[in-house]
């Protein structure tokens, strides 16, 4: 396992994100029921592996509370980095003072901590008239030792550039997989970097969907409890499509060539997601450390502004997905 340094600490090259983990809330949208003897399995095999970084959220069902449960005895030798200002993915974001602080309470009760490693603002709008307040909440927090570091979730990678007006904040996380370059378009990604803000990758695997396993199945078909019932058919059929293309240019699995895409760029940290240990074990594989050449990069580049041109047809729900 990689490590690098935010701080003082030595965190992980990879993040495991608990969203699949976190199915057992009533309602709760994620990618459908997971029994917690499986979940357990998965944080064992992904700690022993040298994974010591875990994202979670409020949001994300009872993730927060199993990984506290899981790692209360652990606690200094894990990295736990959670959000606040969503209540609900089907309500209106909100960072109030009194939101953000009943969120963080809670969320250091979940993770049986008296400290949270990192909080990001959860998609934020920089029009927002709270946000101002919320930074200056979260900094007094930091200041007092109960949060190590503030960051962003980002709703888009464009976002970043009137965001980072408010603050200077220590890390973001966006989407970032073959299929979605948008942080590297308009000079992002250099401004990213030369505010010295770690990068962390999500949607790698575009939610499971740039995997070998779906890509063989006949007949796309969702649970109600899966989030991606809500996406619309067509999308997800575009996303197919173009990760064809792409699988065309090479004889390695689709999920290969995704994280070394990934591992292409200066990105601090890539976030997977899991609902079983081969998903752990595949993205751990030390082959999808190695770069891809200049010209498979230019071959996906080209495939991608090909699929570029095609209108992104949004999910049923307002969720952190485009």
């Amino acid at each position: 396992m990689k490590y690098f340094k935010l701080g003082k600490y030595n965190v992980s090259k990879y993040c495991l994100g608990t969203w699949s983990l976190g199915s057992n809330r009533k309602k709760n949208i994620s990618y459908g029921a997971i029994s917690d003897f499986k979940v357990n399995k998965i944080l064992e095999y992904s700690y022993n592996k040298g994974i010591n970084f875990f994202d979670t959220a409020n949001v994300y069902g009872d993730s927060e509370k199993k990984i506290g449960n899981f790692f209360h005895k652990k606690r200094d030798k894990v990295f736990f980095a959670t959000k606040v200002g969503c209540i609900s993915f089907k309500r209106k974001l909100n960072f109030s003072k009194k939101i953000i602080q009943s969120q963080i309470d809670n969320s250091l009760k979940n993770l049986k901590s008296d400290y949270i490693d990192i909080v990001q603002l959860y998609n934020p709008d920089f029009n927002d008239p709270n946000l101002k307040y919320a930074i200056e909440y979260l900094d007094d927090l930091k200041n007092k030792k109960k949060i190590h570091f503030i960051g962003i979730s980002l709703g888009q990678p464009s976002d970043y550039i009137n965001l980072r007006n408010l603050y200077k904040f220590s890390l973001i996380q966006c989407n970032f997989n073959i299929l979605d370059q948008r942080v590297l378009s308009n000079k992002i990604f250099q401004i990213m970097k030369k505010d010295k803000v770690r990068i962390f990758a999500r949607t790698i695997l575009n939610f499971g969907i740039f995997t070998e396993e779906f890509l063989r199945k006949k007949i796309i078909k969702f649970n109600k409890s899966d989030h991606r019932f809500y996406w619309n058919l067509s999308q997800i059929e575009l996303w197919v499509k173009y990760i064809n293309k792409i699988k065309l240019n090479s004889t390695r699995s689709i999920e290969t060539t995704c994280y070394k895409f990934c591992n292409s760029f200066k990105i601090d940290s890539l976030i997977i997601g899991a609902n079983n240990l081969k998903h752990v074990s595949t993205a751990l594989n030390k082959n999808n450390n190695v770069k891809l050449k200049n010209n498979e990069l230019k071959y996906i580049s080209k495939i991608y502004k090909e699929y570029s041109k095609s209108k992104m047809i949004k999910p049923k729900i307002g969720m952190k997905l485009t």
